[in-house]
């Protein structure tokens, strides 16, 4: 009960962080678009530093629908092409059942034993070791796998992986990231886009407005630019704050479906150092392991793998240095050995003790 109350609850958390998001991102893209007022003012025009607050202010009314205009084609673009683009960025490729066997029978087997709809499936040919799920509805829901995981793992540790990204997408970790992505994303475009607008102002005009207006255009101009740094650092902070319980919680769940702890702590053992992809920290923080911490781990988005794997000791049954274990033996309902079945579940499941999921 425990267990399945966490999951619930990491579910609607999502929702909730979700609904959030939407509803902090036109307050923001507001100061934005005052900001982006306020800089032009300051370098097209004489105002005064009071003049020019008023006046932007008094603007908004007009600018604001072309400032949400601008972000609604953004959203939609994002949100009907975003795996397109993570796709490009990765150089990963979608693959058949005639060609990758293995890896579709693992992907179809555990998403029927889940009761959810099969992924479509990708493959990145690196020998880096490394997967995530992506997408936000059913329909575009998609795992990829690198070609250094499907080469280095055993069948019971690449069935645990895909089991973990089929449970981000069960969790609706991967709507609530792809959301966060596309949120911050178009404050990272504004801000880079006035940074290389400003390089290529003509500065001697701007200068001239400088000196006529007193230096007061000047401080317009930096008030601006604290209202743009300030919008991008607080979308990075709603990102960053995102819970890294989602891990935890995907292990969980990975669990659950396999019952096999053992086969999770090695595969994530296999992947420890060496998850490094050729790709934007955008996709990144999809990924099973985030080896990119920023600064003295200040702005890591996964746990440490050592963490994981000790929560799967304690509180999935799981065992250090484990190898691979014989095929599972199904046991017939007979009513004699149905006891001892729900036994070996609980064993090999999780205990009624509250790990760090939840």
């Amino acid at each position: 009960m425990i267990k399945a109350y966490g999951i619930k609850t990491h579910i609607w958390n999502n929702n909730l962080r979700s609904v959030l998001l939407l509803i902090a991102f036109p307050i923001l893209l507001l100061v934005l678009a005052y900001a982006l007022l306020l800089l032009w003012t300051g370098f097209a025009t004489d105002m005064s530093p009071d003049e020019g607050l008023v006046y932007a202010l008094d603007t908004m009314p007009v600018f604001a629908p072309f400032a949400f205009g601008g972000a609604a084609a953004w959203f939609a673009v994002a949100f009907m092409g975003h795996q397109a683009m993570i796709s490009a960025a990765t150089k990963s490729r979608s693959v058949t059942i005639s060609e990758e066997p293995r890896i579709y029978r693992m992907l179809e087997n555990l998403s029927i034993s889940r009761g959810q709809t099969m992924p479509k499936l990708k493959v990145i040919e690196t020998p880096q070791m490394n997967a995530f799920a992506s997408g936000i509805r059913d329909s575009n829901y998609t795992v990829t796998l690198t070609r250094g995981l499907m080469n280095n793992l055993d069948d019971e540790e690449l069935e645990a992986v895909i089991a973990h990204e089929l449970s981000h997408i069960r969790h609706k970790d991967v709507r609530m990231l792809i959301i966060a992505v596309i949120f911050v994303g178009i404050f990272a475009f504004v801000g880079e886009g006035v940074v290389r607008g400003v390089m290529r102002t003509n500065l001697p005009r701007a200068d001239h407005h400088r000196r006529s207006s007193g230096g007061n255009s000047g401080a317009l101009i930096l008030f601006a630019f604290a209202l743009i740094a300030l919008t991008y650092l607080f979308a990075l902070l709603i990102r960053f704050s995102l819970s890294r319980k989602r891990e935890y919680m995907a292990d969980a769940g990975a669990v659950e479906l396999t019952k096999n702890p053992d086969a999770m702590i090695r595969a994530l053992t296999k992947i420890s150092g060496k998850a490094e992809l050729n790709a934007p920290a955008e996709i990144m923080e999809m990924a099973i392991e985030n080896p990119r911490t920023g600064f003295a781990g200040m702005f890591a988005t996964h746990p440490p793998i050592e963490k994981r794997i000790e929560a799967l000791v304690e509180y999935s049954g799981g065992r250090l240095g484990s190898q691979s274990r014989p095929p599972r033996r199904v046991i017939k309902d007979d009513g004699i050995n149905s006891g001892k079945r729900q036994e070996f579940g609980k064993r090999r499941g999780f205990p009624g003790k509250r790990g760090p999921w939840g």
